[in-house]
């Protein structure tokens, strides 16, 4: 294993503490509760996570995992966890990308376009990557409006696509940003949010990327999967520590 492959493992699978779990029966039980829901979800093709993982997530565990897409080098990463906060909280946290930076490995963000926090929003976002050139995107994220709706808000999906357009980032910081940088080939993904209870949420995250670059295949899904486990406890963290500017919505709107 090369020098920033050592490096990226390191980061990407550093242990947390995870929020203490819901009895495994109760988190069963839910999974099974808003399983109908899931085929309203808008995030292109999510994988499907194991029975028996969920049950480790019932534990306290944060889970991962890896699933091939066919015809394509780059795979899924997926993760979820438990995190002790309602679900109106969590989704103003995961909502607020603008304030991840410190968080999560984003270390620039921001708004090109629409408004902070509402559906169909834009944002520049930046990451350092150990050995090779650091790597931008522009983040296209939306709410799931529908599965929202029919889960009476105890089911909720942000998911985004990306792309690569230097001319809408206008701001001095930005344009360092893209200009000194290399774009990503692509990166898609969402996160699900399903209330357990009135204190804890589940929290489901994947993400399908390609770095663009010139990076071996297992460096590529590396870059993917390192990341998942990292992202799920900051999310838990920010939501601990720091006060969303996004709005705390805990029943429909």
């Amino acid at each position: 294993m090369n020098q920033w492959l050592a490096l990226w493992v390191v980061l990407g699978t550093a242990a947390g503490s995870p929020d203490e779990g819901a009895s495994e029966s109760d988190l069963l039980r839910r999974i099974d509760e808003v399983a109908p829901h899931r085929e309203l979800r808008l995030a292109p093709g999510p994988p499907d996570i194991p029975r028996e993982q969920y049950e480790r997530v019932a534990g306290g565990r944060i889970i991962t995992g890896m699933q091939a897409v066919e015809g394509h080098a780059a795979k899924k990463a997926y993760g979820a966890g438990l995190i002790d906060a309602p679900i109106g909280l969590l989704w103003a946290a995961v909502n607020d990308e603008l304030h991840h930076p410190g968080y999560t490995k984003i270390t620039h963000a921001e708004l090109v376009e629409g408004e902070p926090c509402r559906s169909g929003r834009a944002v520049l976002q930046f990451m350092p990557v150990p050995v090779i050139s650091d790597r931008w995107w522009i983040t296209h994220l939306s709410s799931n409006e529908r599965i929202w709706e029919e889960s009476g808000g105890a089911v909720r999906e942000l998911w985004w696509t990306s792309t690569v357009d230097p001319d809408v980032v206008t701001s001095e910081r930005g344009r360092e940003v893209v200009t000194q940088n290399t774009p990503v080939g692509f990166t898609r993904g969402g996160w699900l949010l399903v209330a357990i209870d009135d204190t804890q949420t589940l929290l489901e995250y994947y993400i399908w990327t390609d770095p663009g670059g010139r990076i071996p295949k297992a460096a590529a899904n590396l870059f993917a999967a390192g990341g998942i486990r990292d992202t799920i406890e900051a999310m838990g963290r920010y939501v601990r520590e720091a006060e969303p500017a996004c709005p705390v919505v805990d029943s429909l709107p």
